[in-house]
C-alpha cells in the first residue's frame, strides 16, 4: 500500500508542476515552449486549469499526510509486541548478563613482560 500510495504522490507530484508551469501568468505562461498555453487548452482554460490545480493540490496534501501518517507507524513496536519481548526476556534461562563497564573477563593480559 506505501509503494502505491508514493506511485501515486510523485505522479500527482509530477502533474501539479506541469499544470502550474502552463498556466498563464504576468508573461503569459510559458511562453518559450511554443507560445501561450491558452490556445492549446480553448477559451475556458483559466477555469478548467485552475480547477485542475486545486483538485491536484488537495490530492498532493492527503497523499502526503497519510504517507507521512504511515511511514511514522513503520518502525514502532506496539505495547502488546513490548509485553511479548519482556515475558520471553523473564523466562530465559540462567543469570541476566552484566550491564557495568567493567574489565574483570575481558581476557586480555595487560601486565608487564618485557622485563
Amino acid at each position: 500500500m506505501i509503494i502505491a500510495l508514493t506511485v501515486l504522490f510523485f505522479t500527482v507530484s509530477v502533474l501539479l508542476i506541469i499544470i502550474v508551469l502552463l498556466q498563464p501568468g504576468g508573461s503569459g505562461g510559458m511562453g518559450f515552449i511554443g507560445g501561450g498555453s491558452q490556445s492549446a487548452f480553448g477559451t475556458k482554460t483559466g477555469n478548467v486549469m485552475t480547477r485542475f490545480t486545486t483538485i491536484l493540490a488537495a490530492l498532493f496534501l492527503v497523499v502526503s499526510f497519510v504517507l507521512g501518517f504511515l511511514y511514522s507507524r513503520q518502525g514502532r513496536i506496539g505495547s502488546r509486541e513490548l509485553k511479548e519481548i519482556k515475558q520471553t526476556v523473564e523466562q530465559l534461562p540462567g543469570e541476566a548478563p552484566k550491564m557495568g563497564g567493567g574489565t574483570e573477563d575481558i581476557g586480555v593480559d595487560i601486565s608487564d613482560t618485557n622485563q
